[in-house]
């Protein structure tokens, strides 16, 4: 995914772009991965990495690979905060209901991005996403609802979409549209491990979820 930046920062564009690959990618990557797929010298990428930890956008886990900083939820937290306190009593609603994470997740103009989560109260053990977690839009229950809503034509938009062992592995994922002001695609998701569940009535709630969500933003569905 190496772009050209013109007019502009190559080495801000590269720290961007090492961001999004270390974002997007299904699972940790190392320093040398990281170089690897920016195109650049170890030490290169290890500097970037460097002043991403400085600054909490990045974090290495147990085993010392990459993962997004909570700083970037933080600034995710930030971005459209109307939405996130519209969308925030119906993903609690939907996620205590269903016993499983809620998500609300937004297109950036690139990447789907869970902008905000939901975790049951009462449950035992839960599975968490991070704010600000980005995937490409043709992976993922959410990214293909988001898909569907960008480009109907091609990809017709299903009564929900349904994935399993995509963006998380291991993890299950439904996700509906969610209609936003000026059109802007969105959907919300629930996450769970894999058991058997009913996906029509996990879909329903979820979508009368978003019609609530849809209302509480000012818009009148039909």
């Amino acid at each position: 995914m190496t772009k050209t930046t013109e007019g502009g920062s190559q080495t801000l564009g590269r720290g961007l772009e090492a961001l999004t690959l270390i974002g997007e990618s299904a699972t940790p990557l190392s320093v040398s991965e990281l170089a690897g797929k920016l195109g650049v010298h170890r030490s290169m990428a290890y500097r970037l990495v460097k002043t991403f930890e400085q600054y909490g956008f990045v974090e290495r886990n147990p085993a010392g690979e990459l993962e997004l900083g909570a700083r970037l939820g933080a600034l995710a937290g930030n971005v459209a905060k109307s939405l996130q306190a519209a969308a925030a009593p119906h993903l609690a609603t939907v996620s205590d209901e269903l016993q499983m994470t809620a998500l609300l997740v937004v297109f950036d103009g690139e990447a789907a991005v869970t902008l905000s989560t939901a975790e049951p109260r009462l449950a035992d053990a839960t599975v968490a996403q991070r704010p600000g977690t980005r995937h490409p839009i043709d992976n993922g229950a959410p990214g293909r609802v988001i898909r569907s809503m960008l480009n109907p034509e091609e990809h017709p938009a299903k009564h929900y979409e349904f994935s399993h062992d995509e963006v998380i592995p291991g993890l299950t994922s439904i996700a509906v549209p969610l209609l936003l002001p000026q059109g802007k695609p969105a959907a919300i998701a629930v996450i769970y491990p894999p058991l058997e569940r009913d996906q029509e009535h996990i879909a329903q709630v979820l979508k009368e979820a978003s019609a609530r969500i849809s209302t509480a933003l000012g818009l009148r569905l039909a």
